[in-house]
């Protein structure tokens, strides 16, 4: 055994010793303070590298719960107005039931419809939240974020869409109900088409004398069917119906050329055209056949009678409600499953992140006590190989 000044083994073994006790102490400290194991590439570069990939995907589907909840939010809020409306029309329904009678008063039942008509038009228009309405009459289709679907590196984004459902009372087709007014019925028996240039022709706002019992004045409207959006009409005045392929197809035509002027439509059970008007009574409608017409008859509907359009109107719109509520609540159940599945989903992925660089936390309170002691050990064992080098000393007493 040689003893040197110079170089002291001993004390650079302990150092050393002392340095490597250091360093792992640093590093349970980082995991004990942190709570996790992998705390940056340096610590573990391929696990650190899955693990932000999941932590990205995370945050991805914590704004698709946010997506679904506003979407839940919108379709509830729709499926509520859509509800009252369908109770508002069951409503109408009853009143048009009641004008049956004809001891009624119908104009004041004509009031109350129209009342529940405009409570329609405001709870549609009314039925948004953040902006986005899905029955109001100039409403879309809302696509709201569902998912992320990853296949390899390749992350696209998948969304749920929800259809527009049209529920005022435009869209509905009762606008124009009226059980107060005379109606006028266009009767059509057989298949073959309309003539080209035959004409229909409509009295609207007539008024009742009461002396006479007759109705006059209002406002005379003429429809004409033409081949051709080109032809030239009999009439200036005349408004234009486009003969169709067939007889189903001009009547359509008709229709809505009649919706248009004021005027609503509709098929009785038998097949017919009945038609009221907003403007109040119609009187004197007039078919004239110049080319080869349909066998048709124009007819007049007395005060009260146009409550079977009216029924078969309302009847329409009811169905068409329940369509739409059908719709809306399928769409609802769809995003409130996809929005569970989102929840359990990024709950799976923070557990798996959390598996991959969580620390165990007693596990490191054991080795930080290890190394402490450790450290308190390597310290005084660089304080007793300090010491040797002043046994050289006493040689030389």
């Amino acid at each position: 055994m040689s003893f040197s000044v110079n170089t002291n083994s001993n004390a650079l073994a302990a150092l050393e010793t002392l340095n490597l006790t250091a360093q792992s102490l640093t590093s349970t400290q980082r995991k004990v303070s942190t709570g996790l194991r992998v705390a940056s590439a340096a610590d573990d570069a391929s696990t650190f590298a899955i693990a932000q990939g999941q932590r990205g995907d995370i945050a991805g589907f914590q704004s698709i719960a946010n997506s679904l909840s506003l979407g839940t939010a919108t379709l509830n809020v729709a499926l509520q107005g859509a509800q009252t409306i369908s109770n508002t029309l069951n409503e109408i329904k009853g009143k048009i039931v009641a004008a049956e009678d004809p001891t009624q008063d119908h104009n004041a039942i004509q009031n109350d419809i129209s009342a529940f008509i405009n409570q329609i038009d405001s709870v549609a228009a009314a039925a948004q939240f953040n902006g986005v309405n899905l029955i109001a009459s100039n409403s879309t289709s809302e696509n709201v974020l569902s998912s992320l679907n990853r296949s390899g590196s390749t992350v696209s984004a998948a969304s749920i869409t929800v259809n527009a459902q049209h529920l005022d009372s435009a869209s509905l087709g009762i606008a124009g109900i009226n059980v107060a007014n005379q109606g006028a019925e266009l009767q059509i028996s057989g298949s073959v088409n309309f003539g080209d240039h035959d004409t229909f022709s409509l009295v609207a706002g007539s008024v009742l004398d009461t002396a006479t019992n007759t109705l006059t004045g209002g406002v005379t409207t003429t429809f004409e069917f033409v081949n051709s959006g080109t032809e030239t009409l009999t009439a200036a005045t005349n408004i234009a119906v486009s003969i169709g392929s067939g007889l189903g197809g001009t009547i359509a035509a008709l229709n809505q050329a009649l919706l248009q002027h004021g005027f609503n439509a509709s098929f009785d059970t038998a097949g017919n055209v009945d038609i009221t008007s907003a403007a109040g009574n119609i009187s004197s409608p007039t078919y004239t056949a110049i080319g080869a017409a349909a066998s048709v008859t124009a007819t007049t509907l007395g005060a009260g009678s146009t409550t079977v359009t009216a029924l078969n109107t309302i009847e329409t719109a009811i169905n068409s409600v329940k369509t739409a509520l059908s719709s809306l609540g399928t769409a609802s159940n769809q995003i409130q499953t996809q929005s569970n599945f989102v929840k359990t989903l990024t709950d799976a992925l923070t557990n798996g992140v959390g598996d991959l660089v969580d620390a165990d936390l007693a596990a490191e309170s054991a080795q930080l006590q290890a190394l402490q002691t450790k450290q308190q050990l390597g310290i005084q064992s660089l304080s007793i190989a300090n010491q040797g080098p002043g046994a050289v000393l006493t040689l030389f007493r």
